[in-house]
């Protein structure tokens, strides 16, 4: 999202806003709303804070828009209160009453939405942000958008750009973010995706770029992927879901595997939680006799895990274990059990 308005007029851009809401309710009634009293105090009130939120504006054309705001506030006056006396202890006594109150209730929920939109950015993955979201908020733009950029190796490196867009009621809302994976060495290799924020949520930017790698991630108990060969009308990836129906079990999957990372509890769950996040984890296998690092990562699609040499080759299994049959895997898994069971002792674990 890139689209910004050619005006910097935030004294139009409210007003817009409610004329965008006058309509909206034109449509819901069937009787005419230009003379409601109701709707023309309700109407009235939001042009004095207008007039009060940017009474001390610099800005020329805000200044002129809010002379004629002032125009249309003594037309609504004097329709809504014919009588001069009554119009006069308004003014006096009324109006800068409601004003404050008004005011101070825009400036908490500013500064609680604000803080909302803080809080979900860096809970995705984002800090540092809060200095530039206000800025932006505070000019007041219907949807604005922030770019953040970084390398995550030598030859890779993620460009965001993060979506807001001001609601019906006047509040900002973090939309989501469009991810792409720059591969300076292989730029065939680029891939972008827009992940959407959903009841303040989404993929955060560690499994936006596992997924761009071409890796997958569990989300509830389903796991997803992007077809990298397909896309949608959008240009963002198609996503491969794998339920729990599917039948890939991560676990049972690595358990297939002689691995001396899983003498114990905790390092079983974090190399687990790891590959479920989409990361490609460094492991150690016997390989004749001997002890090599491999990295494995998720495959639920074909209920594996792809295996990968220490120059990023993707290796079989029996590559990986050279030249070890079926049956001395199996005797080194018992033995792995084994002392993963007298570890779990000796700590007064138990193993479920």
């Amino acid at each position: 999202m890139n689209d910004q308005l050619p005006i910097n007029n935030r004294v139009e851009m409210e007003l817009s806003q409610w004329r965008s809401r006058e309509e909206r309710f034109s449509k819901l009634f069937s009787f005419s709303l230009s003379n409601n009293r109701s709707l023309l105090k309700e109407k009235l009130n939001h042009y004095e804070r207008i007039g009060t939120k940017y009474k001390g504006t610099k800005n020329l054309e805000e200044r002129f828009a809010l002379q004629i705001l002032k125009q249309e506030k003594n037309k609504m006056l004097k329709q809504l209160y014919p009588n001069v006396l009554v119009r006069l202890i308004r003014k006096l006594f009324v109006a800068p009453l409601i004003d404050q109150i008004a005011v101070r209730k825009d400036v908490k929920e500013e500064e609680k939405n604000n803080h909302t939109l803080h809080e979900q950015v860096q809970r995705i993955g984002f800090p540092n942000l809060s200095n530039v979201i206000d800025q932006n908020v505070s000019q007041g733009h219907p949807q604005f958008s922030i770019p953040v950029s970084y390398y995550v190796n030598e030859k890779e490196r993620l460009d965001h750009e993060l979506s807001f867009v001001k609601d019906e009621t006047g509040r900002y809302q973090f939309q989501g973010y469009k991810t792409t994976l720059q591969n300076e060495s292989k730029p065939e290799e680029n891939r972008s995706q827009y992940f959407k924020v959903r009841d303040g949520y989404s993929a955060d930017t560690t499994q936006a770029y596992n997924l761009l790698a071409g890796r997958a991630i569990e989300k509830q108990g389903t796991w997803i992927q992007l077809d990298l060969n397909d896309k949608d009308s959008h240009g963002n990836h198609r996503i491969k879901e794998f339920h729990s129906g599917y039948g890939y079990d991560l676990q049972k999957a690595i358990q297939q595997l002689p691995l001396k990372d899983l003498l114990n509890k905790t390092e079983s769950e974090t190399l687990l939680n790891n590959l479920k996040q989409g990361n490609r984890q460094s492991v150690t296998l016997t390989k004749n006799g001997n002890d090599h690092q491999f990295y494995i990562e998720a495959n639920p699609q074909f209920k594996s895990v792809n295996i990968y040499d220490q120059n990023s080759r993707k290796v079989t299994l029996a590559t990986a274990l050279g030249n070890k049959t079926i049956e001395t895997v199996k005797q080194m898994q018992k033995t792995n059990e084994t002392q993963q069971e007298n570890h779990s002792k000796h700590n007064g674990m138990r193993i479920s």
